[in-house]
């Protein structure tokens, strides 16, 4: 085998390992986000609630309004009943009393349903801030374990990366700049063993002079088809 697809070899083991290292890291970091996303969930649930108590309050303050205006309306209809004389203006003046207690009433019965829909929202506030800081106190160990995880993942990937950095150096740069340019292009293997007469990724057939120089060493070569850089195994005929 040729001299410097050894050390490429080696460094396709190496970014294997810092491959690992890194779905390794995306995994812990996962589970922190699935954390995060449930103290998130809950928030958001808490500030519904409070809005859902906002808006009822507004409501409420508008009937407030009304429920004034319909009693002062009640009262004057009241006074100006003792001033009236006459049977047709008594009955004029009861048809407007009837029509602003009939409003007022109607006002009343909605103000005691906001007043319920505040009372229920102001108690999902108070037991969603609860939910929220159980949720946090049961998650301290869990993010104490994750942290521990976290940092030595960190530390192996870093491992991981100074010595993939030491191989790529003892590669020849033209082979290493080939190498690197398939690696961003391919999400598979892209140094790859000869399987018999054929190239070990898409099995097309590789020329018998090809092959034997591959095994001689004298030659690094890559595949006509799909592009990877081939090397003959010790299976090749």
């Amino acid at each position: 085998m040729h001299p410097d697809l050894v050390k490429l070899l080696e460094l396709q083991v190496r970014d294997r390992a810092l491959l690992d290292a890194d779905h390794e890291l995306s995994a812990i970091l996962a589970e922190v986000e699935a954390l995060d996303q449930q103290l998130t969930d809950q928030e958001a649930a808490v500030t519904r609630a409070r809005a859902q108590v906002a808006d009822a309050t507004h409501r409420r303050q508008e009937i407030d309004l009304k429920l004034e205006n319909y009693r002062k309306l009640e009262e004057r209809g009241r006074q100006h009943l003792e001033q009236v004389r006459t049977p047709k203006e008594m009955q004029a003046v009861n048809v407007e009393l009837d029509l602003a207690r009939s409003i007022l009433a109607k006002e009343e019965a909605e103000w005691i349903r906001v007043a319920e829909q505040i009372a229920n929202a102001e108690a999902q506030v108070q037991e969603g801030e609860k939910r929220f800081g159980m949720l946090q106190e049961a998650q301290v160990t869990a993010r104490t374990e994750i942290a521990g995880r976290q940092a030595a993942a960190v530390e192996r990937r870093q491992v991981a990366l100074t010595a993939r950095a030491g191989v790529a150096a003892a590669v020849e740069q033209s082979l290493r700049i080939r190498y690197e340019r398939l690696r961003r292009v391919k999400s598979v293997t892209v140094v790859v063993a000869l399987s018999g007469a054929a190239c070990g990724s898409c099995h097309t057939t590789v020329p018998l002079n090809r092959r034997s120089q591959m095994r001689a060493g004298m030659l690094i070569d890559s595949c006509e088809s799909c592009g990877v850089i081939l090397y003959a195994g010790d299976d090749v005929a």
